[in-house]
Parts: C-alpha cells; structure tokens; sequence
C-alpha cells in the first residue's frame, strides 16, 4: 500500500513539474514575442511604412504575434477557415516593388471588427514550384460596404487604406519576414516574385 501511495505521489510530482514547465515555456514564449514586437514597433519608427501615421501599439503587436504562430502550420490555417485564394485573385507581386505573395482568406472574419491576433488574411510566400513556402504576413480587411464611419478602420494603432482595385479598407503587417521597405507597406522586396505558371492578380 506504501508502494502504492508511492506510486502515484511520484506521479502527482511529475504532473505538476510537467505543467510547471510548460506554463514557463508559455510565458518565455510570450516574453519574447513581446521583445520582438518592442523591437518591431522601434524599427517601425525608423522605417516607417508611408500612409502610415502614428506608431504601431506594442501590446497589439504582441497579441498579432502570439496569435498568429500556429498559422505558420497551413494545416492549422485551413483547419481554422482560411482558404487559398489562388483560383479567384492568385499570386500578389509588384515588379517595382518587391512581392507578397497568396492570401489564405477567412470569409467568417470579414466584417467591421478586427482582432490583432485573428488576421483576416494570412499572406504565405511561396516556393519556385508554387507551393507555399512560409507564412510572412497578416492582411487585416474590412469590406468597403461594411464600413460606415468617415474615419478609415484602425487595428495595431495604425490606420487601413483602401486597396487600389479591391473594394476593401486593407494593412498588410510583415511579421513574419523583415520588409527593407517598411514593416506595413504592402509589398515586400525581399519576397520571392511570383513563380512561373501561378496565376498573378492583375494579369490576364
């Protein structure tokens, strides 16, 4: 009986160890996640992206940063609503100014409300062959029709602009990979151009 009662302390022991580790895994990870969203907001104000007034909020980049992670897995992108655009808007390049790459889209999120750590859109550079690569950027959205204030969304502290062809209020955030151009412009030169024989947005 002794053994026994042995037995299952030494396992109660374990359990609460194993937890206590993964409750000081989540909190490093958050800790660092805020470093870096600190350093992202002090390189936003050097590098500002231009249309961009303000300074980004660094507890609002935390969330983005801490929500957005698991979407680095597509598989849990896709299990969670969002979908490839490829078929209807295909790959995103600007030749003059850098790449962006395919919009992984949630329909249930398009709507007025934003959410730092709930992108609208997950933007994934992809491979020579065409395959998604990595995931570079959040695309936060609202509809044209959706927004009836005379003032433009905000979310992170900074303000949406209007797509030039898409009826949509937009602010794409390089959180992923660094922007030479700035860290909320919309299109990023060191992204890969978009791969021979995907379809590119704009071109027939």
């Amino acid at each position: 009986m002794r053994q026994q009662r042995q037995h299952v302390e030494g396992a109660r022991r374990l359990r609460a160890a194993g937890s206590a580790r993964r409750g000081a895994g989540r909190r490093l990870l958050a800790a660092a996640l805020g470093v870096l969203a600190a350093a992202s907001v002090a390189a936003f104000g050097a590098a500002q992206g231009a249309g961009h007034e303000g300074e980004a909020d660094a507890e609002a980049l935390t969330q983005a940063y801490l929500g957005g992670a698991r979407f680095q897995d597509l598989a849990t992108a896709e299990a969670e609503g969002y979908v490839s655009t490829m078929d209807d808007l295909g790959c995103f390049e600007d030749e003059a100014r850098g790449g962006m790459g395919l919009h992984y889209l949630n329909n249930a999120l398009m709507d007025a409300e934003l959410d730092p750590a709930r992108p609208e859109a997950l933007v994934y550079e992809l491979d020579a062959e065409g395959n998604v690569a990595a995931l570079v950027a959040h695309e936060y959205i609202v509809p044209v029709d959706a927004w009836d204030s005379p003032e433009p969304p905000t979310v992170l502290g900074l303000e949406l602009h209007q797509h030039p062809v898409l009826p949509l209020w937009v602010l794409h955030a390089w959180l992923w990979k660094d922007n030479p151009s700035g860290m909320f412009q919309d299109y990023n030169p060191a992204v890969r151009l978009c791969p021979a024989g995907v379809k590119v947005f704009g071109q027939e």
